[in-house]
């Protein structure tokens, strides 16, 4: 998550009010029973209250309910993480998909194309992920997979998969994802996961989630 503010001084000169623009990664939940308006909810971090947001700017008719979406808004209140109307500034889709409970051959290769870790964050079921990717227009493996042998224990491991179609020597980008990890984290006998990067920022490869108990 991320939030840019504006602030004046006598210093700049600058006179007039001040937007906050917000960042932050949201579920689409479709349009208001009037369908005049465009309602997203997330958490802010962790297991905080459920935010809802509406906006009277619609979204694609081939949005359909449940993406997973970044968005830039300003809260018309004028206070961060509160429910309330907000002005839509721009939305775009993130990669999503649910955690692999079921271990694949192919993700044996699971570090083999590394990953460059910004950030990670749980909100809610769902984990998030701002990384940089070596670009390549072919499809290639980008999910999360549990170690079946791990379900159920108290700490599940889980890895981040990235697998190219083939070894590629290129620039990266920036992408944003969100992967639902509920299949694993709602297990009554879990307390938290382990997650597993093939991380080429910093020297840390696993990050542990703990269950707010």
């Amino acid at each position: 998550m991320l939030a840019l503010t504006c602030s004046c001084s006598d210093e700049t000169g600058f006179k007039g009010p001040v937007e906050m623009q917000l960042w932050d990664i949201v579920t689409y939940e479709g349009s208001t029973d009037g369908g005049d308006r465009s309602r997203f909810t997330f958490r802010q971090v962790d297991d905080s209250p459920l935010i809802t947001l509406i906006s009277p700017t619609l979204l694609p008719a081939e949005t359909t309910a449940g993406t997973r979406m970044i968005i830039r808004y300003i809260p018309e209140s004028g206070e961060a993480y509160t429910s309330g109307n907000i002005t839509l500034l721009s939305a775009a889709r993130v990669n999503q998909s649910p955690v692999a409970t079921e271990w694949k051959e192919e993700f044996d290769n699971w570090n083999r194309d590394k990953v460059y870790l910004y950030s990670v964050w749980r909100t809610g079921n769902h984990l998030n992920f701002h990384v940089r990717l070596t670009y390549d227009p072919e499809p290639r493996l980008f999910q999360l997979a549990a170690d079946p042998a791990t379900i159920g224990t108290e700490y599940p491991d889980i890895y981040l998969v990235h697998i190219m179609a083939s070894p590629t020597d290129y620039h990266d980008r920036a992408y944003f994802a969100s992967f639902d990890i509920a299949g694993v984290w709602n297990s009554p006998q879990t307390k938290g996961i382990r997650l597993h990067v093939a991380n080429t920022n910093l020297d840390q490869q696993e990050f542990t989630f703990v269950k707010d108990i």
